[in-house]
């Protein structure tokens, strides 16, 4: 399914070249659940960025199903470290906005979205904005909006790291 063959990445900066990640080789059949562990500073981010389609790689090639990963994708869904909701809109309306850039009937997802509201504990909250939640329960948002779209492929950069343990161990399940 995912396939990252000598994937390299480097980044210039005005102190100098970092190289991020050197020749990484990675397959992952579908349906299968990865985990990448280490340091601060390793890569991981940078890895989940070029799967995603966020960043290319300066080295090598990323593919999904065979066809090489050259920009984001609608199958694709990313959660980040912190959750990038935009404040203005309300709990529901962050949920639903992968649907409105992908140009989708917003009544064919509101059920859904509804649904994701539920499963995460945040039905009661649908109307609130951004600044009235918990730092876990935005994050529990960020969740239902890339869960929205189901993706074919979830990409999660320490998502949990903001919520508490129980609530963390209920979402893992």
């Amino acid at each position: 399914m995912i396939t990252v063959a000598a994937a390299s990445r480097t980044f210039k900066g005005k102190s100098g070249r970092v190289e991020a990640l050197k020749e990484i080789d990675l397959t992952i059949g579908e349906g299968e659940f990865m985990a990448v562990i280490g340091r601060s500073g390793c890569g991981k981010s940078t890895l989940l960025r070029m799967i995603a389609g966020l960043i290319k790689p300066t080295g090598g090639e990323v593919s999904i199903a065979g066809e090489r990963v050259v920009a984001p994708r609608r199958d694709i869904a990313m959660v980040f470290q912190r959750p990038a909701l935009l404040p203005w809109r309300s709990v529901q309306d962050n949920v639903l906005l992968p649907v409105e850039v992908f140009r989708w009937r917003r009544s064919q997802h509101y059920e859904r979205a509804q649904q994701l509201l539920e499963m995460t504990g945040l039905a009661g909250f649908r109307k609130r904005l951004p600044h009235e939640l918990s730092g876990g329960m935005q994050q529990r948002v960020s969740l239902c909006r890339a869960l929205i779209q189901r993706p074919k492929v979830m990409l999660m950069d320490e998502p949990f790291s903001a919520l508490d343990a129980l609530t963390r161990e209920e979402l893992a399940v």
